[in-house]
């Protein structure tokens, strides 16, 4: 059965990890490898394992199911789902965690399994997502008391998140925030806080310019071993595996795409006839460039958006997408391209991201 392939590279996987645990090192900085992107493959899994990570991230707890025989803590990078606590404590070791009721039912659910688990408590720093306000410093006292309360739970630590929803960047003010509430409840407790997990990715980009906050010691890291990215200045990094064509920022060719051609011909580039709305409802204006050659692929946008996709081939340009179909112009390439034929993309985040939940696609990994 016909179903386009995307062929991940795990051993250029295995080392940009190797090169993230190297650049965060150097500033006395830990990480968990999240492996959301994914869809919680456990071969991506297992090679940042290997690369000489402990802690795997998952946001699903089914996905953390998948990787149960890989040798690691699992963390649910999401806040826990009230309704799937036993599954929760089942397969995951780590949460994160800012709702009371939920904390008091990991305890009880860890109780009846036998087993710990570590909750590390979420201080919202101004990106208006998950976590207890920073400025309400009783609140975050109080709930690491209730957590040290409790049996068969623990602090895992304390932590923040930046530029997911509100677009907040990670900062040395917001880094020295958090420091400032880290220092302030060891006092108030009598006894260190294990870590303060400052983040993502994008907090990097403090290491980058050599303006890290001292007392923040561990972040959640994703797309700098998967892209090799600087996210905020959005630059390739030195030592790390990523595009080596300009097909466009933040992709990369240690995830290529590869779709079958159903269809070759010569067409003009304005459609004929009066114009309405495409099938999503959208309008669209098209420039007359003449007859092009042009060929359809046997993926659409129920598969990958098109827009996330970047030929390996300079020569071949998107024209769009339907819902099962993607049209580009193949007049500029020096291939003799036919039906048959295969053309590769390198993915962006959100292509990749798309690709690895579609089950109309199929996984191929490489170490080539």
């Amino acid at each position: 059965m016909y179903k386009p392939t995307l062929k991940i590279n795990t051993r250029k996987l295995k080392e940009n990890t190797q090169a993230a645990i190297k650049d965060l090192n150097k500033f006395g900085v830990s990480m968990m490898a999240v492996n959301k992107v994914f869809n919680g493959a456990p071969e991506t899994a297992q090679a940042v394992v290997d690369a000489g990570i402990n802690v795997i991230a998952e946001s699903r707890v089914y996905n953390l199911a998948k990787m149960q025989h890989i040798d690691c803590l699992k963390c649910l990078l999401r806040s826990p789902v009230l309704s799937e606590i036993e599954d929760v404590i089942r397969y995951s070791d780590l949460s994160l965690n800012s709702e009371e009721t939920v904390i008091r039912a990991l305890a009880a659910e860890a109780q009846k399994q036998g087993c710990q688990h570590g909750v590390l408590l979420m201080i919202d720093l101004g990106d208006l997502r998950e976590g207890v306000w920073f400025e309400n410093y009783d609140d975050i006292l109080q709930l690491i008391k209730l957590i040290q309360s409790l049996d068969n739970i623990y602090l895992y630590g304390i932590g923040s998140n930046f530029n997911c929803y509100g677009t907040v960047l990670p900062t040395v003010t917001n880094g020295d925030t958090l420091v400032s509430i880290k220092e302030r409840l060891e006092v108030d407790l009598g006894q260190p806080i294990p870590l303060t997990s400052a983040g993502n990715c994008t907090s990097y980009h403090l290491m980058d310019k050599g303006t890290w906050p001292a007392g923040l010691d561990h972040l959640r890291m994703g797309g700098l071993q998967e892209f090799g990215i600087e996210y905020v200045d959005m630059k390739y990094l030195d030592d790390y595996h990523h595009s080596h064509k300009d097909v466009g920022l933040a992709c990369s060719d240690m995830y290529i795409l590869s779709a079958e051609i159903i269809e070759v011909n010569a067409k003009p580039t304005v459609p004929v006839g009066e114009l309405g709305v495409d099938a999503f409802l959208n309008p669209k204006e098209f420039e007359d460039k003449g007859i092009r050659k042009r060929a359809l692929l046997a993926f659409g946008l129920q598969d990958v958006p098109f827009d996330g996709c970047h030929p390996v081939d300079d020569k071949i340009s998107l024209l769009g997408q339907t819902s099962d179909h993607t049209l580009i112009d193949i007049e500029d390439s020096e291939q003799q391209l036919q039906v048959g034929d295969c053309v590769e993309f390198e993915l962006d985040y959100t292509a990749l991201l798309m690709a690895c939940q579609t089950t109309g696609i199929k996984y191929q990994f490489t170490q080539e």
